[in-house]
């Protein structure tokens, strides 16, 4: 029998992933992808992988019910690449998951099946963020900013002080107090690309504390951000990875959704210190960054009335 995985975020989410027949060599490798180990103990949300035909609909515009769903109150999501079966009396959340041998779909699923993750992230208080999450010095700092910009290659520039923990995607967790501490995702885009078999450990959080929207400009700058524009470009970063999941809700939820993210992101701009970055081909932005997070008594920090350490 395939093992059972398990992790935990630092806002006391635990999941469990429960492969079922044929699903085995599918959560072997998304446990790989995600650095997780066999599950220890019990967890408070089960993700229940099933092989599902390329379409459960039956032809009459109903669907075909994996086991166990039975019954009225199931919620259905459907992508084009599986389907998400949740009812909310029942813990167990079903990933059905359509028969392909395309390895770029397969890549899509373990996308998608991270759904039920971002969306009881977003209900407690947290974001999945398009934007790199890089730390020095167990200091976890966020570089959010659109696709291109320069996040990926900021990223291989670090000096080995640094560690990048993720180039491209991020969640971002609640806890007690109003902090916040981010997990790493995988970029999905370089999974399957190249022989190289990259690990995102998601168990792996870190306080955050700070965030940089870049910039490309000339010359490497910093800037305080506004608390009203960095709720909106966080609010934007969040919402782009819904949209990237491509799990269809219907819009009252979807306008729900949206709505928790903004507030979210409001908590996180109030909270986290915030700032633009301007960022150039061969300046050491580390360093300018690298000085922002020692010095809680500049002019930036002072600013935001409150400390390096976002406390």
């Amino acid at each position: 029998m395939s093992s059972m995985y398990g992790f935990r975020l630092y806002d006391g989410q635990c999941w469990e992933i429960r492969p079922g027949e044929g699903t085995g060599a599918w959560a072997d490798e998304l446990a790989r992808l995600l650095g997780l180990e066999p599950l220890q103990g019990p967890a408070d949300k089960t993700i229940r992988l099933e092989r599902f035909p390329p379409s459960s609909g039956t032809g009459d515009g109903c669907l075909q019910a994996p086991h166990g769903c039975d019954g009225e109150g199931w919620q259905v999501r459907r992508s084009p690449f599986l389907e998400i079966w949740r009812h909310r009396a029942v813990p167990q959340i079903v990933c059905g998951l359509h028969e392909t041998a395309d390895v770029l779909h397969v890549r899509e699923q373990m996308r998608c099946a991270l759904f039920p993750v971002y969306d009881l992230t977003v209900r407690r208080g947290g974001l999945p963020l398009h934007g790199a999450l890089v730390e020095h010095d167990g200091r976890g700092v966020l570089l959010v900013g659109r696709s291109g910009v320069g996040k990926s290659t900021a990223c291989r520039r670090l000096p080995p002080q640094w560690n990048a923990l993720g180039d491209d995607l991020a969640l971002a967790v609640r806890r007690p107090g109003g902090v916040f501490a981010v997990h790493p995702l995988p970029t999905w885009s370089a999974v399957g690309a190249n022989l190289e078999k990259r690990v995102w450990d998601i168990k792996r959080g870190v306080h955050l504390s700070a965030v940089f929207f870049l910039t490309q400009a000339a010359e490497d700058d910093i800037l305080p951000a506004g608390k009203a524009m960095a709720t909106v470009v966080l609010a934007d970063a969040a919402m782009k990875i819904f949209e990237s999941v491509r799990v269809h809700e219907h819009s009252l939820e979807k306008k729900l959704l949206g709505g928790n993210a903004f507030a979210n992101a409001a908590a996180m701009a109030k909270s986290v210190p915030t700032y633009i970055l301007r960022l150039s081909l061969t300046g050491r932005f580390w360093e300018k960054i690298e000085a922002v997070l020692e010095k809680g008594d500049s002019p930036l920090f002072r600013e935001r009335g409150v400390s390096a350490h976002g406390t």
